[in-house]
């Protein structure tokens, strides 16, 4: 479990602590500190996805009237805010302790979800939005870097691999917990929340002030970005995470118009899509230890594209299962293949760049701002189905060239540079 959850630990945004585990620390604040983090990284995610099962509301509802542009912008507003909190994060590194960012983020968050609550107009819900991706980049830096300090390598292992968990079941939930508690709209979920966020803030400056865990700085970014394999790999990762979080926003509107589906229905099947997700992760990694990466890149996006081609063709909400589930099950392949290029390029014993851990978190934030924003603008503007094939159509027309290039340059990849097992536990930080 050490090895998997140290390799796993590959991009992660924010990765960079020295790793040394401080022996001083007592072991009650050890346990406070790892609560914390736990339910602040499970809150992350369900922050993120909560909403999607309510965009229809935005869209629809009397008072609301915002155009399919504006739900598609409010929706990639996370990602813009994670984006621009990037940068920030560099910046602060060497320069404050792991427990202030995270009593940050969860101060940020606070905000996020009475702003969200309270709000009626388009700036103040994309400001809410925007200051919560912010939260996001400054909680995963904080959190991550303090576990390091927290756990000596023989448990570290097993409390990454929960922290993941934790990730990755908060983002599965959101769309349930939100559809399920909408009946209120936002209400309901952002007041839970932030009931949740001020008792995490109690516990940090209670338990956690004297943790001296904090950032050091990474290494230079262009040695990564000049390399053709991980720009190839990043470029994939912006296409489809532009096409997942896209088809989080508008296929809750088609559906809604469509059979007039609940927002609980909508939660539930977006789950679906999260749970198989995370099995095909598994199964991905394991058969890209037996061929090119880079032809496992190839086919997933190209599968991305008749997915996203083929949401909007079922007549009936039951057959609608089986595009989504092949959206969730495409987007898997290509991320669990690039970042295991990600790996190879770099080695394992350099599978903590914190360079790169940055360089993926803005390449999927870009992809998740852009889909939205790009493809909400092109719905409004030419229509839903213009937009779809446009869409698909360069996804698959990109899946075919990753894949010719493979062939062409298998050479540069038959040999692989860690064993593709020890990076499952990091799907579950990108479920849908």
């Amino acid at each position: 479990s050490e090895q998997k959850a140290e390799a796993s630990f590959l991009l992660k945004p924010g990765n960079q602590t020295a790793g040394t585990f401080d022996a001083n620390i007592e072991e009650r604040e050890r346990k406070v500190a790892f609560i914390v983090i736990c339910v602040s990284i499970f809150l992350s995610g369900f922050l993120y996805t909560y909403l999607i099962p309510l965009v229809p509301s935005y869209h629809l509802i009397s008072g609301a009237f915002f155009s399919t542009a504006e739900v598609s912008l409010l929706f990639a507003s996370w990602s813009f805010g994670a984006a621009m909190g990037t940068p920030l994060t560099l910046f602060l590194a060497g320069h404050v302790k792991c427990w202030m960012m995270i009593a940050t983020a969860l101060v940020v968050f606070f905000f996020n979800c009475i702003m969200f609550m309270a709000g009626s107009s388009f700036p103040i819900l994309f400001l809410s939005r925007c200051i919560g991706g912010v939260g996001c980049t400054f909680l995963l830096s904080g959190s991550i870097a303090m576990l390091d300090s927290l756990f000596p390598p023989s448990e570290r292992g097993n409390r990454f691999v929960i922290v993941y968990f934790c990730g990755g079941f908060g983002l599965t939930m959101g769309p349930l917990i939100g559809g399920s508690l909408s009946s209120d709209g936002a209400f309901i979920p952002c007041m839970l929340a932030s009931l949740t966020l001020a008792g995490l803030f109690g516990l940090v400056m209670l338990y956690l002030r004297e943790n001296d865990a904090e950032f050091t700085k990474m290494e230079p970014l262009m040695p990564h970005v000049k390399d053709p394999q991980t720009t190839l790999s990043l470029a994939s990762l912006v296409l489809v995470s532009s096409t997942v979080a896209f088809s989080e926003v508008i296929l809750p509107l088609h559906l809604n118009v469509a059979f007039a589906t609940t927002a609980s229905a909508l939660g539930g099947l977006l789950m679906i899509a999260a749970i198989a997700y995370i099995f095909v992760a598994n199964v991905a990694a394991l058969v890209s230890e037996r061929i090119n990466r880079n032809v496992l890149v190839g086919a997933g996006l190209a599968c991305n594209g008749v997915a996203f081609l083929a949401l909007f063709s079922p007549e009936s909400l039951a057959v609608e299962v089986v595009p989504v589930m092949m959206l969730g099950c495409s987007a898997s392949v290509v991320y669990t293949g690039c970042f295991l290029r990600l790996v190879d390029s770099v080695g394992q014993g350099d599978a903590r760049s914190p360079a790169l851990q940055q360089l993926s978190f803005a390449a999927h934030n870009v992809g998740a701002f852009l889909g939205p924003a790009v493809l909400g603008a092109s719905v409004h503007m030419f229509g839903l189905e213009a937009a779809a094939y446009t869409y698909g159509t360069l996804a698959i027309a990109a899946g075919a060239a990753i894949g010719w290039y493979a062939r062409k340059t298998a050479s540069l990849d038959d040999e692989s540079g860690v064993s593709a097992s020890a990076l499952v536990d990091f799907q579950l930080l990108f479920t849908l």
